[in-house]
């Protein structure tokens, strides 16, 4: 009996002995970090809208389907690396979608921009697909995009659009990561901006 209960003790101890690191190393361990697109900055505080201002729907941007998650994630060679210790706060589309809008929102004041359902039907709608969004270990990044502006009228033709834009940068922490992102979607939201119709059209249909 004493030397089952000191079996049972000793096997104890040892249990406890291995656990009692790992418990630590849990403990330890770096908490995870969320990260989203900053906000741009208004270019001005502009007037209030006119019932005739125009309204521009910018539709959920189409991604890849690897890269459409929380993961945040860099490639090396022809290995995806995801962070173990960051995440995006939403799907990538949805934090991409909701970065343009504000983008392009800022860049076009006489305009209501969202990606919001309106009442009133949209006299642009804007289709984004990234095909490409490559973030390299060695610091390189790449995004290939082509987007279409689908305007109400029947009468006004689509535009489409196709771009490709390279940045570089640090990459070794997820900040780093998340600002080279950044650095290529304003560069994207420029491109779309210039390819958006005038005021001066919509200015006469709203007379």
């Amino acid at each position: 009996m004493i030397a089952a209960k000191r079996g049972r003790r000793r096997s104890a101890a040892a249990v406890l002995a291995i656990a009692g690191p790992l418990l630590a190393t849990a403990c330890a361990s770096p908490s995870l970090s969320l990260y989203t697109l900053a906000p741009p900055e208004p270019r001005s505080e502009g007037a209030p809208l006119g019932r005739h201002a125009v309204v521009v729907e910018v539709r959920r941007v189409v991604l890849p389907d690897y890269l459409d998650s929380q993961d945040i994630l860099v490639r090396d060679g022809a290995r995806l690396d995801r962070s173990p210790r960051g995440r995006w706060a939403s799907r990538l589309s949805v934090t991409i979608t909701h970065y343009l809008t504000g983008l392009l929102a800022a860049r076009r004041p006489d305009a209501l921009v969202t990606d919001q359902p309106q009442v009133r039907t949209p006299d642009d709608r804007i289709f984004i697909t990234i095909g490409t969004l490559d973030v390299t270990r060695s610091g390189t990044a790449t995004l290939e995009a082509d987007w279409t502006i689908a305007p109400r009228s029947p009468a006004e033709p689509e535009r489409l659009q196709r771009a490709r834009f390279t940045a570089s940068g640090p990459v070794a922490s997820d900040q780093e990561v998340v600002t080279l992102v950044q650095t290529l979607l304003v560069r994207l939201a420029d491109a779309i901006e210039a390819s958006m119709p005038r005021p001066q059209r919509t200015a006469r249909q709203g007379r």
